[in-house]
């Protein structure tokens, strides 16, 4: 089962993701992640990051959860 690492807050991001057979992860665990989803909000105030991500990244924002799952089945056929 591919891993898809997912911001907080997409929970319908993440629902539909667990209904095609991905493993939602928190970003915070996105080693192996096929891509990490985000929702492009700034939420780190003092730009201390701790998360490394080597893989495609897919903004959320404006987009619907089937353009998402499309984007994220898009970059599995790329690798």
């Amino acid at each position: 089962m591919p891993k898809v690492a997912v911001d907080e807050g997409l929970s319908s991001m993440k629902a539909i993701l667990r209904q095609e057979g991905f493993e939602v992860v928190h970003p915070e665990d996105a080693a192996g992640a096929v891509a990490l989803v985000t929702d492009g909000a700034q939420k780190n105030m003092l730009n201390i990051q701790d998360v490394t991500f080597n893989g495609p990244v897919i903004d959320a924002r404006g987009k619907s959860p089937a353009e998402v799952l499309d984007a994220v089945k898009a970059s599995l056929r790329k690798r």
